[in-house]
């Protein structure tokens, strides 16, 4: 896209959110969205293109767009997918702001589809297109949707959030569910052909209102242009919430054919949410959740957590499911709970969590609960909840009301934000949320949802820190895909490549069988002995790795073992070159540094344990590169492996000089390294890094 098409297509789509006047395209389909926008409060005109009908939901209709009286700043197009393309070009030749396109079969159903959908690109020309496969656009700040259909719309007053959803039904369910979430802008984007999620992020960052972005991703289309659009958030202060939809091989499948994106593996997603400072839940409920919290006028700004229950149990609860998500809890001191037993009956447990069982007691008062919590609320807190289960009957709810009038008189008092939150998902009736969001009160439903929030809320300044410390550091860069053929190294000239990066490797010899068993001596034993072909990927697999040779007459024995187990395994194989190494003198662990090119992001790093389980193990950690070192350090103390065997403080530094001195080879080479995998790298007990095995595959 040309800079000045990206530039003209993101100022129509601030005339598409705030239009003047709606031009709705099609049959009878239309009625209902003319009628949905009536109802979001649109006050502007609105008029109705058909060549035959005379009049649609009450608007006399005109029969074509050059029969209105001005290009319209916004468009609804339900029209087949065919004359869907017409339309475009129509409303971009006349100048038109922008359009949604509800009709899908584009490039989510295969490759007559996806030309279709180019054709839809090229005719878009500046024109703001929506979707195609899409729901539509609602405005709530400014009181206008352009939707597919009825729809509740609850207007926004002041600040709120913003959700942008590839899925339409995401969009629909948020929109017609939940309550008490100042949703100022809703967007379902649908197939991204011609705006994409970078285009609506920037958009809502120009609102000053937008106090925090939700995400719901299947795919990426442009991931550079997503990259900075991040970053503008991060400078700005406005939190980006994430939730991608599955992980495995089988829900990107369903994902592609959805939309019509470019799935991305499930570890790559979270390592560039980690690089871009965006906030990653799992689930939409807690996307929600966190979408309040970070998107409040008092955000939380750490994961200290003062909590309080009406129950021991749900205390004991929510202080261990807490910790388990990365909440602190920090104990009441000494002159706090001296305070607080002059504040509170004897039967409140004075610890965090607090079992804070007032309803019965005659102190059940608004002063109570206000004091009592304001004890608790001194800098070590970050944020100060209560859990609470509404009851259905109103005069068995009313015993809590004053617990709850404290809270929100605290809250109006104290730079700590207060939250109230229920155990139960539908514990806090729509009503009641309602009536505490008037009062400035964030509410949260469902205990596992509510503590996920907080932790997700939590990690938010944490990650916007370390973008800010240095954030041109997490810029991707763009590289340009190549067709160039792939060669393989062998082992030997892959350690020969991490050697001339000042990655150690072990002392080895290479030739013919007669040739290495006449080095084996020198070397000194024990040793490995391995075949030498770049065309075997997987040694082990092939039988192709004889370790702790003793002696000379070990090694022809080994030679001669892997020849017969090669030859079964692929008889086509050559056998005739071999590598035999001295074995590491003192192991003490084992991990895995490897790269790999993914298009459209460059380069993702993988930092893990190590050896012939790798996979099962699942300890690691993946990192988009550029890395840096603050990056390469944390990843590596991140690790099980680190923790488990109590890496010291010199043995960590060594694994990520080691990792970083990958990341230079990688760095050097990006415009030609499709893939490099150190498995393993040894770290002995003298603290030396040591690559035993290397695969590297490079364009030529």
């Amino acid at each position: 896209m040309k800079d000045g098409a990206e530039a003209g297509r993101r100022t129509n789509l601030k005339r598409l959110l705030t239009p003047r006047h709606i031009a709705f395209v099609g049959g009878r389909a239309i009625e209902g969205c003319i009628n949905a926008t009536r109802k979001s409060g649109f006050t502007g005109k609105i008029w109705a293109v058909h060549p035959k009908y005379t009049e649609l939901a009450g608007v006399a209709c005109v029969p074509s767009l050059a029969d209105l009286s001005e290009p319209p700043d916004a468009a609804l197009i339900a029209v087949s997918r065919e004359r869907t393309v017409d339309v475009v070009a129509e409303l971009s030749a006349m100048g038109a702001g922008g359009a949604v396109s509800i009709v899908g079969e584009f490039a989510e159903t295969g490759e007559d589809g996806a030309a279709l959908q180019a054709r839809l690109v090229t005719a878009a020309g500046e024109l703001a297109v929506v979707g195609p496969n899409c729901l539509g656009v609602m405005n709530m700040f400014d009181g206008v949707a352009v939707w597919g259909g009825d729809n509740v719309f609850s207007p926004v007053v002041g600040d709120g959030v913003a959700l942008i959803s590839q899925s339409g039904y995401v969009a629909y369910s948020v929109t017609n569910v939940e309550q008490a979430l100042p949703l100022g802008y809703a967007i379902s984007m649908g197939n991204q052909a011609v705006l994409n999620v970078a285009d609506y992020i920037d958009v809502m960052l120009d609102d000053s209102r937008v106090r925090a972005i939700g995400l719901y991703l299947e795919g990426m289309v442009d991931i550079a242009a997503f990259s900075m659009a991040a970053l503008r958030a991060v400078k700005q202060g406005v939190p980006l919430i994430a939730l991608k939809a599955g992980g495995t091989q089988e829900s990107a499948e369903l994902a592609q054919s959805h939309s019509g994106t470019l799935a991305v593996d499930n570890e790559i997603w979270s390592a560039l949410f980690r690089r871009l400072a965006i906030v990653e839940v799992g689930s939409p409920k807690a996307m929600i959740e966190a979408l309040k919290l970070l998107g409040s006028p008092k955000p939380p700004k750490g994961n200290r957590i003062v909590a309080a229950a009406n129950s021991g149990g749900y205390g004991a609860m929510i202080g261990e499911k807490g910790r388990d998500a990365g909440l602190e809890f920090p104990a009441p001191t000494e002159n706090q709970r001296d305070k607080l037993r002059q504040t509170v009956p004897e039967l409140v447990s004075l610890m965090n969590p607090l079992d804070w069982n007032l309803p019965w007691a005659a102190m059940s008062t608004p002063a109570t609960s206000e004091n009592g919590f304001a004890i608790m609320a001194d800098d070590r807190c970050d944020l100060l909840v209560y859990f609470v289960d509404w009851p259905c009957d109103p005069d068995v709810a009313d015993v809590w009301w004053p617990t709850l009038a404290g809270l929100i008189q605290l809250n109006d008092r104290i730079d700590c934000p207060v939250v109230i939150a229920s155990v139960f998902p539908d514990g806090l009736p729509p009503d009641l949320r309602l009536r505490l969001a008037d009062a400035g009160m964030v509410t949260l439903q469902g205990l596992d949802d509510t503590l996920s929030a907080l932790s997700a809320a939590a990690r938010y300044p944490v990650l916007r820190a370390q973008i800010l410390a240095d954030p041109e550091s997490r810029v991707l860069p763009v590289l340009d895909s190549t067709s160039q053929p792939v060669i393989t190294l062998n082992e030997a000239e892959g350690k020969a490549l991490l050697a001339q990066h000042g990655v150690r490797a072990t002392a080895h010899a290479t030739g013919t069988a007669e040739e290495v068993i006449a080095a084996a001596d020198s070397l000194g034993y024990p040793l490995a002995v391995k075949l030498l072909n770049a065309d075997l990927l997987h040694k082990n697999r092939a039988g192709a790795v004889h370790l702790d040779i003793k002696d000379a007459v070990g090694v022809e024995q080994a030679i001669s073992a892997i020849r017969a187990s090669v030859s079964r395994y692929d008889a086509s194989l050559d056998t005739d070159h071999f590598l035999i190494e001295r074995m590491i003198a003192a192991p003490h662990s084992e991990f895995i540094v490897g790269a790999s090119y993914k298009p459209g992001i460059g380069h993702a790093l993988v930092i893990g344990r190590g050896g012939t389980a790798v996979e099962e193990l699942k300890d690691f950690i993946t990192l988009l590169l550029p890395a840096s070192a603050v990056e390469i350090d944390e990843a590596v103390r991140g690790l099980s492996l680190v923790r488990k065997v109590r890496l010291d403080q010199r043995d960590r530094h060594t694994l990520a000089k080691a990792v970083s001195e990958i990341v230079q080879l990688v760095t050097q080479y990006r415009d030609r390294l499709v893939e490099l995998d150190v498995n393993p790298i040894i770290l002995d007990a003298a603290g030396n890094c040591t690559a035993v095995d290397a695969l590297v595959r490079m364009r030529s």
